[in-house]
């Protein structure tokens, strides 16, 4: 990332937030979202998924792999309701979920490489 690119998160001249307050706000709605999500869903299935977005009737979701993704397909329809009870996903009446690619998936889970031979 160049010096430009962090000096323009760190400006303070932007109207209303800072890139940089933009950034982090985001982050934490994610980890809030997720950790809403996760806890209606049982391990392993919960470490698998995690939402990165909300928008209006529609609650976005990646999953770190095809299999997980086709199990929550069908787990969601049982937790909506239960979902819809919390203020984030009062609105959520669809679900987007997209399958992370390897590359993201073996970064952010580092321990599960297939064994070398």
């Amino acid at each position: 990332m160049s010096t430009h690119k962090v000096d323009d998160l760190l400006d303070e001249s932007h109207s209303r937030f800072t890139p940089l307050q933009r950034l982090l706000k985001t982050a934490y709605n994610q980890k809030q979202w997720t950790a809403e999500l996760q806890a209606f869903i049982a391990p392993p299935l919960r470490f698998e998924v995690s939402v990165t977005d909300i928008r209006g009737p529609n609650a976005h979701i990646l999953s770190h792999s095809a299999a997980a993704a086709t199990r929550l397909r069908f787990l969601l329809p049982e937790i909506l309701p239960a979902l819809q009870r919390l203020s984030n996903f009062a609105n959520v009446t669809d679900f987007k979920i997209r399958v992370a690619n390897a590359a993201v998936t073996s970064a952010a889970h580092p321990d599960s490489h297939p064994a070398e031979d």
